[in-house]
């Protein structure tokens, strides 16, 4: 029997029946979707782009191109090994720098010429002290140069226009201490690019005859494992025979010859002869032969000569060898490449200032200032011991004009004459102080030590410079930027050029804003890198003109208006080309690292000595940070181990070039400091100095503060009232009002403070490196000595 009830009843479910996601294609449509989309209809197919609209090189044709580029290197490595030190092309030139004090280099360099057995070979010795080796049997001619070992300008130069550099080490005595700091600097400031030998060289005297093989096998091992530390691929040669020199020769012609970047960019030249035109006049024209490198020459660049400067050609001859009838090889005139003053580069390296840019602050005095301020001058009084005259009591200087000069040097005079312009607002105040100062200028006076040298060795001036200046580094590490707000000056004069930032890394500034009038005498480039790939472009083009001088050839510069100089014997003459605008004056920011040896604190502006490329100055650089961003903070000190930007005036050089910086000291003597390179020609370089004001909290609630010792008045807390605070345990607020006469202030924190807490304010104020260049020559060498 049937079961009864509705046969249509169907389950309902309930409110708890899982309900599943429907499926999510993304953002792309499903077959199923496209299918119902193009209702059965077929697309047009699409061939595949060819690949030459893809611009995709087939692989068989990239191989070619890498076979082809290969060939091409190695055709130019051959024409290089058959230009550069073949028989009949130019000398390979070769340093010998010896790093003991035991090693006689003429003795290495007989070794070395005589040490093959050949009639046919030359040794020939020039004017300059280099010897010109030719060797027949092995198709190859030398240059050797040995610079006098206690030049290291002329070592310096002649390592960095060297194909190759022997150092002549003793196997008895090793590395001497100016061995090992000369090696150092010709690492750092040469070598790139450029191969070395390291050669060990026995010692003649009676003892090395009686050492064992043992023992000399055990003294080239530890020699060995030392340079390997410092260098790599340090192989030491032994030169005690002829046949260790014939092996050292055939190394020297088999070697591959690769050039520094920095060498491949300008024309130089080794002069093996030189002479004057006109020997007895103050200037005259300077002949120079040698064999022209790098690149060709024209007759209308500039040449830089170390030592002397920079200077324009008269002509340049170029000659070509030939055999007259007595066999003898002469230099014969082929072609002569005069300059053309319309085309010719001027020597001028300062620009024209003009008067008429608003951004150059040059203000010229009126005749009617003049008189002000000579009358103002003539009724200033002074108290001065009795019978000293009108002329000696104005070198009379107060102790507080004394002290502002030694501590800030030409920024504070700035400052001082923000004070006489608000001298009004300050006579009060220094007509209270007028008889205590006074007082203390006697007391002084009766203090004056002899400022001659009270020993022969120490200086006692000198010691207390540097005793105060170590003072002043130490408290500047302590508490950095941090000063305290004079109470006899109102803040807002003493700090009138200074200004608060919302952000030193997003706040604009502008970088032409009140500059001083010493940049309207350099130059600046729009675009520096783009400057650099067109001249790159230009020295490229200038290859294939007729009427440069030939790279590799024999040739005679006439050298325009040079100072007669005697050089000293064995003194090499180096001539480097300079590029377009490089006799001309900028801004150089260039990267120094301290060195590890160097424990001396280098104050912001402080007279140094830069080697910058090919080129020797002296300048008084300011620091800044080496970071990023478009402004940078100003240091104060130069401490060591420590890497920070100096940024000075100089001549413009391209990068790469590496530098030198050198400490000199009243005696003379010359200490390397820092080592690096030039980082770009750039007077738009932000570098901005921090003076950070302190306070202490009086009074402290939930938010808000009483702050004093900042401020001493109403009226410098209204004018900073819009710089934002900071405190030392993170903290941020702003004044809110004055309270008082005294220079309380109210302000609200994001936080409570504490009461061990101090607040801070920041300002800033765009520093300037002052006009401190000052080019080396031989003649101001020779005056220094004189002197001392």
């Amino acid at each position: 029997m049937a079961p009864t009830g509705d046969s249509n009843v169907v389950h309902r479910p309930g409110a708890l029946k899982q309900q599943n996601k429907s499926f999510k294609t993304g953002r792309h449509r499903s077959n199923h979707e496209i299918k119902r989309n193009t209702k059965g209809r077929v697309a047009e197919k699409k061939h595949a782009r060819s690949l030459k609209r893809l611009n995709v090189t087939p692989k068989q044709n990239r191989v070619n191109t890498a076979i082809q580029i290969r060939k091409q290197k190695l055709q130019a490595n051959k024409e290089t090994r058959q230009t550069i030190g073949a028989i009949d092309g130019v000398p390979q030139l070769i340093t010998v720098i010896p790093l003991s004090s035991d090693v006689n280099v003429f003795s290495i360099i007989e070794l070395l010429t005589h040490s093959i057995d050949d009639n046919r070979s030359t040794d020939i010795a020039t004017e300059c002290g280099a010897r010109v080796y030719t060797c027949p049997k092995l198709r190859s001619k030398f240059c050797f140069l040995t610079p006098t070992p206690t030049n290291l300008e002329n070592i310096l130069d002649a390592a960095k226009l060297s194909d190759t550099i022997i150092y002549v080490i003793s196997s008895s005595s090793g590395i001497s201490i100016e061995g090992d700091y000369l090696l150092d600097l010709i690492n750092v400031h040469c070598l790139p690019g450029s191969i070395i030998y390291s050669v060990i060289s026995s010692s003649n005297d009676d003892t090395m005859s009686v050492t064992s093989a043992t023992s000399r096998l055990s003294s080239t091992r530890n020699l060995e494992k030392f340079l390997e530390k410092r260098f790599s691929n340090v192989k030491l040669v032994a030169l005690d025979s002829e046949q260790d020199g014939q092996r050292l020769l055939r190394k020297l012609t088999e070697q591959k010859l690769t050039k520094p970047t920095k060498r491949c960019l300008r024309p130089y030249l080794f002069a093996e002869h030189l002479s004057y035109e006109n020997s007895k006049a103050s200037t005259s024209t300077l002949k120079l032969s040698g064999y022209l490198r790098g690149i060709h020459l024209s007759a209308n660049e500039l040449v830089y000569i170390p030592g002397l400067g920079t200077f324009q050609l008269e002509k340049i001859e170029q000659h070509q060898f030939q055999r007259d009838s007595d066999g003898i090889v002469k230099p014969i005139v082929e072609r002569v490449f005069n300059s053309q003053p319309e085309l010719q580069r001027s020597l001028a390296f300062e620009a024209d200032i003009d008067p008429m840019n608003n951004y150059q602050e040059q203000t010229w005095p009126t005749t009617e200032e003049l008189e002000k301020a000579q009358a103002e001058q003539t009724q200033l009084k002074k108290r001065v011991p009795k019978g000293t005259s009108e002329y000696q009591a104005a070198w009379i200087v107060s102790d507080e004009e004394e002290q502002d000069y030694e501590e800030g040097g030409d920024d504070d005079d700035e400052e001082q004459d923000m004070i006489t312009a608000n001298a009004d607002e300050l006579e009060s105040i220094q007509l209270n102080q007028q008889e205590e100062e006074e007082e203390e200028e006697e007391e002084m006076d009766e203090l004056v030590i002899n400022p001659n040298n009270y020993d022969e060795k120490f200086d006692l001036e000198e010691d207390k410079q540097t005793l105060k200046k170590l003072k002043e580094a130490k408290l500047d590490e302590q508490f950095p930027d941090e000063i305290d707000t004079p109470m006899n000056i109102p803040a807002r004069v003493r700090f009138q050029k200074y200004r608060g930032l919302k952000s030193f890394r997003t706040t604009k500034w502008d970088v032409k804003e009140n500059l001083p009038e010493d940049y309207g005498r350099i130059y600046q480039f729009p675009n520096f890198r783009g400057m650099i790939k067109q001249i790159q472009a230009e020295q490229e083009n200038n290859q294939e003109k007729q009427d440069h001088a030939q790279v590799h050839s024999y040739v005679t510069l006439y050298v325009k208006d040079v100072p007669v100089r005697r050089f000293e014997p064995g003194h090499h003459v180096f001539v480097s080309g300079l590029l377009p605008h490089e006799q001309c004056l900028s801004v150089l920011n260039i990267v120094l690292n301290r060195t590890n040896d160097s424990e001396i604190i280098l104050k912001s502006k402080e007279r140094l000595i830069f080697h910058v490329g090919f080129r020797r100055f002296a300048s008084a650089p300011i620091y800044s940070q080496h970071s990023n961003g478009d402004k940078h903070k100003f240091e104060r000190f130069f401490r060591p181990r420590q890497t920070l930007v100096a940024t000075c005036f100089g001549p413009i050089t391209y990068p790469p070039a590496s530098v030198l910086a050198f400490k000199e000291f009243p005696d003379g003597r010359q200490e390397l400091v820092a080592t690096g390179s030039l980082v770009s020609v750039n007077p738009d370089r932000l570098v901005l100095k921090r003076v950070v004001l302190s306070g202490h909290p009086f009074k402290i609630n939930k938010k808000s503060a009483v702050i004093r010792f900042m401020f001493f008045n109403p009226d410098d807390v209204t004018w900073f009232k819009p710089i934002e605070l900071r405190t030392r345990w993170g903290r941020r607020g702003h004044i809110k009002e004055s309270l008082g006469t005294h220079g309380h202030m109210k302000c609200q924190f994001d936080g409570v403070l504490k009461s061990q807490d101090t607040i801070f304010m920041n300002l800033y104020k765009r520093i300037y490196p002052k006009w401190t260049y000052e080019p080396l020559t031989i003649e101001k060498a020779h005056h220094e000595e004189h002197m001392q």
